[in-house]
């Protein structure tokens, strides 16, 4: 049962109207921040979109000013219930180039606070769990 609820998350955000040459910062600052690798899509009317999941709305938000800081974009948030086993993260999978371009993002002001501030965010989440657990 746990890894049903472990495979699913409760907010995807959605980038899109980014320019091409972008892509690769994008998609490393989103799977830096959402802890999972970032999917692609083609839609008629986005155009290229890039989706990513978190499991609350304040660090989606975090996440979707950070990539808006980066390059001129547009995100768009969905509440529900996603599945997320095709994008969990597998250091196995990655290449070279994209571990590269994480660490390099990872080093900039805009990656360390947003991550700064969405694991406070994760830190404030997990002690009121417990809290109403005892």
């Amino acid at each position: 049962m746990t890894d049903a609820l472990l495979a699913k998350k409760p907010v995807k955000l959605i980038v899109y109207g980014y320019p091409e040459e972008k892509t690769k910062y994008v998609r490393a600052m989103l799977t830096l921040l959402s802890g999972l690798n970032t999917g692609i899509g083609i839609n008629g009317l986005l155009g290229r979109k890039i989706y990513t999941y978190f499991d609350d709305v304040a660090s989606a938000n975090v996440a979707a000013l950070a990539v808006v800081y980066i390059t001129c974009c547009r995100t768009k948030l969905r509440i529900g219930t996603f599945d997320i086993k095709n994008l969990v993260k597998n250091n196995n999978t990655a290449t070279l180039t994209d571990s590269r371009l994480q660490t390099q993002v990872s080093k900039t002001k805009i990656a360390k606070e947003a991550s700064s501030i969405i694991d406070a965010k994760r830190r404030c989440n997990t002690e009121k769990h417990y809290k109403n657990v005892e």
